[in-house]
């Protein structure tokens, strides 16, 4: 049943590949959009490390944020700054978190039971 649950996969991944690389791309736009907002706003995170200092750090940033792990730490400086910097985490969260994490479950959950 192993080798079975491995063929599955293995067939499953390549008809993935197209949601998750939209899913990244995403990610990549909203990143570079944060990261010309708020790179020279001088603001800092939680834990005292600059906020969005460089694109590869916005971009883990706002990919863990899809986890939800650091949620409101990232959001919170911002927020402290100006409340209506929070929109633009809500709508990363809404299209990241609840629209593309449905389609991409979805998407490998149809592809595996094909498969």
């Amino acid at each position: 049943q192993i080798r079975r649950a491995f063929r599955n996969i293995r067939r499953t991944i390549p008809e993935i590949a197209s949601v998750l690389i939209l899913f990244l791309l995403v990610i990549f736009l909203f990143s570079m959009m944060f990261y010309k907002l708020f790179k020279d706003k001088g603001m800092t995170k939680v834990e005292g490390t600059p906020y969005f200092q460089n694109f590869f750090d916005s971009y883990w940033d706002l990919y863990v944020l899809v986890t939800t792990a650091n949620s409101p730490d990232i959001m919170m400086p911002a927020y402290d700054q100006y409340a209506f910097y929070s929109i633009f985490f809500i709508v990363f969260e809404v299209v990241c978190v609840y629209i593309f994490m449905s389609i991409f479950l979805a998407v490998v959950y149809n592809n595996y039971r094909k498969n």
